[in-house]
Parts: C-alpha cells; sequence; structure tokens
C-alpha cells in the first residue's frame, strides 16, 4: 500500500473514532497540501475528485489535493469553518440552512450534483413510494443533522407530513440497513446511487424513491477568507474536478472501466473490485454532475438556487437571510 492509500485508508478508519483531525491536517498544511473532506467513506461518487488525483490532472495543475474522509455532511462545514480543511462536500439543504445563519462564513463555491443524489430504500414487501408513507414511521440516515435529514426533513414538509412524526435512526449505509428493513426495524433508509448498486448487485429485493426536492444535491465549501487568500489552490482545485467530470461525460463502458482501475491504483473505495457494480455506480452518478448539461458542470445554476432558497424557507428550514449563498468566481476562472 503506498503513502497515500495509507493516508486515505488512515482517514477512513479515524471516521469510525471519535479523533479529531487537527493532527494530519496541520501536517498537510505545513506542505502547501490542499486537504478536501469527502462527508463518508470513499465512494465513486466523489470519483470526480479521486480520478483527477489520481489519473494526475491535479498534478499538472500544481495542486497537491489530498482526500480525507469525514464524518457526515455537517463535519464538513464545521471543519471548513474551523479552517482544518481548505474544502469540503455537503449537502445543498443542510449548507443553506447554515449559511443562513449569521456566524457561518462558510460559503458554496461550486455544485457537484446538481440534482439530489439520495434515494428512499424500502423492501418490496413493504414498499414506500410515496414521501406521505412515511408519516408514523422510521426512517434511517447515515447521520443526524446532516444532509440525508435535512432533505428528509423538506420532503416531509413538501408533502404535508409533519416531520416531528417521522422517528430517524443512525444506520450504515449499505446491505446492514436493508436487513433492517426486512426485518421490520425501520420502514426505510436514505442511501444513494452507490447504495442501489451494491444492493441490486447483491440481488436483493429493494424499491428504490428518488428524492426530486428541488435543491442543489451536493456542492463544494470552503471559508470566505481562503477562497480570497487562498484563491490559486480552489481555482486549480475545481479546474482539475470539472476537467475529469467532463472527460468522462462522453467516455463509453469500456473507458470508464479505465477510469475505475486509475482509481483504484491509487485510492482503496470499497467494492471497487467489482467492477460490473463499479461501472453502473459511476454512470449513475455521472447523470447527477451532468443535469444540466456539461456547459453548468459544477456551476451554481442561479435559478436552482433561487428556488431551492424559496422551498426551503417556505417549509421553515432557512431562516430569511440578505446573505450571499454562493460564489460562482471560482467556477468562472476554470472557463476562460
Amino acid at each position: 500500500m503506498n503513502r497515500r492509500k495509507f493516508l486515505v485508508y488512515s482517514a477512513g478508519a479515524l471516521g469510525a473514532m471519535s479523533l479529531p483531525l487537527s493532527a494530519s491536517v496541520a501536517f498537510a498544511k505545513a506542505r502547501g497540501t490542499y486537504t478536501y473532506l469527502t462527508p463518508f467513506t470513499l465512494s465513486l461518487a466523489f470519483a470526480p475528485v479521486l480520478y483527477a488525483s489520481a489519473s494526475g490532472g491535479f498534478d499538472k495543475l500544481d495542486v497537491n489535493v489530498k482526500v480525507e474522509v469525514g464524518r457526515g455532511a455537517g463535519q464538513a462545514i464545521q471543519l471548513v469553518a474551523a479552517k482544518q480543511v481548505e474544502a469540503g462536500r455537503t449537502g445543498g439543504a443542510n449548507y443553506l440552512s447554515a449559511r443562513a445563519q449569521d456566524n457561518s462564513d462558510v460559503l458554496a463555491f461550486g455544485t457537484v450534483s446538481q440534482i439530489s443524489p439520495f434515494v428512499v430504500i424500502s423492501s418490496q414487501s413493504h414498499p414506500v413510494r410515496d414521501v406521505k408513507e412515511l408519516a408514523g414511521k422510521v426512517v434511517g440516515v447515515a447521520s443526524f443533522g446532516g444532509s440525508m435529514e435535512a432533505t428528509l426533513n423538506l420532503m416531509l414538509a413538501k408533502a404535508g407530513v409533519d416531520p416531528k412524526s417521522v422517528r430517524r435512526e443512525r444506520v450504515a449505509d449499505g446491505p446492514a440497513s436493508f436487513a433492517m428493513v426486512e426485518a421490520g426495524r425501520i420502514a426505510a433508509f436514505f442511501g444513494n446511487a452507490s447504495t442501489v448498486s451494491r444492493l441490486r448487485a447483491a440481488e436483493l429485493p429493494l424499491v428504490a424513491l428518488p428524492v426530486d426536492d428541488g435543491v442543489p444535491g451536493q456542492v463544494y465549501v470552503a471559508s470566505e477568507e481562503d477562497l480570497e487568500s487562498n484563491r490559486e489552490q480552489h481555482v486549480a482545485f475545481l479546474q482539475g474536478t470539472r476537467s475529469a467530470i467532463l472527460a468522462m461525460a462522453d467516455m463509453d463502458d469500456a473507458q470508464l472501466l479505465e477510469v475505475i482501475r486509475t482509481i483504484a491504483r491509487r485510492f482503496d473505495v470499497p467494492g471497487i473490485e467489482k467492477e460490473d457494480i463499479a461501472l453502473g455506480d459511476l454512470k449513475g452518478n455521472r447523470e447527477l454532475w451532468l443535469a444540466h448539461g456539461k456547459e453548468n458542470v459544477l456551476r451554481n445554476v442561479p435559478e436552482q438556487w433561487d428556488e431551492a432558497t424559496r422551498l426551503l424557507q417556505g417549509a421553515g428550514l432557512m431562516k430569511e437571510t440578505s446573505r450571499q449563498l454562493y460564489t460562482n468566481a471560482i467556477w468562472e476562472s476554470t472557463v476562460v
């Protein structure tokens, strides 16, 4: 295992513990490294960054990106605010709720999943085919206060379901949670394209209810101060990531398999060795990156952000604010 793989693997192990990332991040900053925090364990949902790193895309732009594994979408905002990482990935709904608070200096500088990556997973024996069916039920989420829970709250509010009537239970994102569904311990749980690929590969009798909440799915965030003082690195990070997505946009299956193998040589991504599953996973995530067309890859699309603000404020999940909610200044520097 090379040093980079060791660092990523170690970060994944730390993710299951309550240890801070301060020590490793302090070391990274001393070497001028750009530290990027994922919300959860590595998966092909993060392929734009992983491929840009593994293929040498970031090296060509003279930015040394180090991937750290986080413990929930909320932590990305917290560690960016604490200036322990340069950038993180988090959910659009929980980011907007946090940004509307006067004490948040964390700003979105790119949207990677233009639409929600989440699905509500239930069993064929007791399927959940409508959000209203969750009333009075128990729903599994990967973390409390993160993007999954924020999305759940918005879905319930839009459907006229009292969020307090739905109990949340913290669960793992995988087959173990589906076993809880089949055992009747939870009615459903939140997953993403990667989750569905793994469960279907295992031939489990699942029903996946897509989430269409009108909110930017997953965003890249950084502190406002760092976006100014460390602008060149942020531009290089976003440019490398954007180039990786555009490269994958028109690839056929054989080419995408080479992407998967390139990532696997550099990063320890659970299940990536099962190439048929990994291919479906990567293609499913690609749809999210390209949902608003190639011209809007990683762009914060103003119309969508306006609609998201209206929806969240209308549901009582975001306070009224006159604050800037995002910036496209970094993105614009990648397309000139």
